[in-house]
């Protein structure tokens, strides 16, 4: 493939070279108008079949047809309400009515296949061509997946004063100019190599972030002092990872009036991974389980939220129940209110100890959320203190460095003693008495306040220490001492001058 352009344009090729060593093929914007009608196109409807026809062997030609359409033709009031139905259609797939030899049928169309990376068709394309009602875009670099735009990348040099301020105001002039492409798009991405950040549509610069981490590598599995660019896309743009946060890191929040769509930060989507990591390979439930420490302000409650989505569909746990337990009401209102708004499925929340006992003895794929509280001592009645002894039952502890480790606790893990228990907490304890993770288990992850920080996820503290200037005025202090306490006994007036 030839690079005539690279001199011209080195941030993008670099980009595109490392895209296609993880895998991704090349294609220039102009050779796909072959495959479209018009710049208006912004799928690539041949590709698109291809891979609906691979992914669904059975499909005939009629509802090929359909699918296709569905995809192509969203209808939606704004950018964001047809990114939310693209969504719902990939990763919770299209349902349609075919005959597969016993009778007509709701059957599953998919059109990306999570399972298995390899069997879609990962392009990286640039300088892609896209017309709008009143403009032509062109973005340096557009990825996708199975003919679908998921990523748009915007490129600029390094020598600009503001490179990454200038890139996020034209993606999103972009987004105004030529809604369609974005109907499909998962993130953008403003780079100048250097420096990389990326967003969600609608997001504005405050919002963008950046990758600080290429885990399941590590930065010198990516060669010698990778710039930020390098390690962004080593962190999200392998085809298992892309594929990984799309199907279970993603959410739509209602927020004042609007919807906000959110992506994982590098930080959450590590924790998730490798709490899913362990909790496949512990041998033992505690081996299974540990601490992630998440600073505050670092999205713990959408970590949980996260991490709950993937077990969900881990068929390995067997339809898992999931506990969110925090030390307090308006903790349990919060996070139950994040997962509601979220369109988590049926999350159930303990309104006393007697309904949340019900809750644990009959969970079977349940979400419920509760106080560590409603633990309460309920041998009394002459019931036992077991609830569940299910072994795929996995209990969220919200701030459990602060009320896991007396009675309540106790009474928590003989209710449900094979589950398996997750601590987050931004202040880890260790005392003789009181451990986080002699409680919990090993550390899972850290993101430190330091690093929250840095990341501007926390706001820094900072302190001036100054002593004040104290006087006594008028008489002198040992002559008021002496008449305030002119009552007590001199033992006691020499300890009170003491303290």
């Amino acid at each position: 493939m030839s690079y005539e352009w690279a001199k011209e344009r080195p941030v993008e090729h670099r980009l595109i070279k490392q895209l296609e060593g993880l895998g991704y093929t090349y294609i220039p914007g102009h050779e796909l108008d072959s495959e479209r009608m018009s710049h208006r196109d912004v799928v690539l409807e041949g590709r698109l079949r291809q891979a609906i026809q691979r992914l669904n062997p059975w499909i005939d030609d009629i509802n090929l047809h359909k699918v296709v359409r569905m995809v192509t033709h969203i209808n939606a009031a704004s950018v964001m309400e047809a990114n939310e139905k693209f969504y719902d259609m990939v990763v919770n797939y299209v349902s349609i009515q075919q005959d597969l030899g016993k009778g007509k049928k709701s059957q599953t169309v998919k059109l990306i296949d999570f399972e298995n990376p390899g069997n879609n068709e990962f392009l990286v394309v640039n300088q892609f061509k896209v017309s709008g009602p009143m403009d032509t875009i062109i973005p340096d670099v557009v990825l996708f997946v199975n003919g679908l735009p998921l990523v748009v990348i915007e490129c600029k040099s390094p020598t600009k004063t503001h490179p990454i301020n200038e890139a996020v105001q034209q993606l999103l002039r972009y987004q105004q100019e030529a809604e369609r492409l974005f109907h499909y798009n998962h993130v953008v991405v403003a780079t100048c190599n250097e420096q990389a950040k990326f967003g969600s549509i609608g997001a504005k610069l405050r919002h963008f972030g950046e990758w600080k981490d290429p885990y399941p590598l590590k930065a010198s599995d990516i060669g010698d002092n990778p710039t930020r660019q390098d390690v962004l896309v080593a962190g999200m743009f392998p085809k298992k990872n892309l594929l990984d946060m799309i199907q279970n890191f993603v959410v739509y929040e209602a927020e004042g009036g609007r919807t906000i769509k959110k992506v994982c930060r590098y930080q959450q989507f590590r924790a998730a991974n490798k709490a899913v990591e362990r909790i496949l390979t512990g041998k033992t439930p505690k081996e299974r389980g540990g601490v992630v420490w998440a600073t505050q302000g670092s999205g713990k409650s959408l970590t949980m939220l996260y991490l709950s989505v993937k077990l969900r569909r881990l068929k390995e746990l067997r339809n898992p129940s999931i506990v969110i337990v925090t030390d307090r009401t308006d903790l349990d209102e919060q996070i139950t209110n994040t997962f509601r708004r979220c369109g988590f499925p049926n999350p159930q929340r303990a309104e006393s100890v007697k309904d949340l006992r019900e809750l644990l003895r009959t969970a079977t794929g349940a979400t419920i959320m509760t106080t560590i509280q409603k633990f309460q001592d309920h041998a009394d009645d002459g019931d036992d203190l077991l609830l569940n002894d299910a072994d795929n039952i996995f209990v969220l502890v919200d701030e459990s460095h602060r009320t896991n480790y007396g009675g309540l606790a106790m009474n928590m893990r003989a209710s449900l003693p094979n589950a398996v228990y997750i601590g987050f907490t931004g202040t880890p304890i260790d005392k003789e008495d009181r451990s986080t993770v002699q409680t919990f288990g090993t550390y899972i992850d850290t993101y430190t306040i330091q690093q929250a920080v840095e990341d501007g996820a926390t706001v820094p503290i900072y302190y001036e220490s100054r002593l004040p200037e104290l006087r006594v005025e008028g008489e002198s202090l040992d002559a008021i001492f002496d008449r305030v306490f002119q009552d007590y006994s001199k033992e006691d007036r020499e300890r009170i001058k003491k303290k």
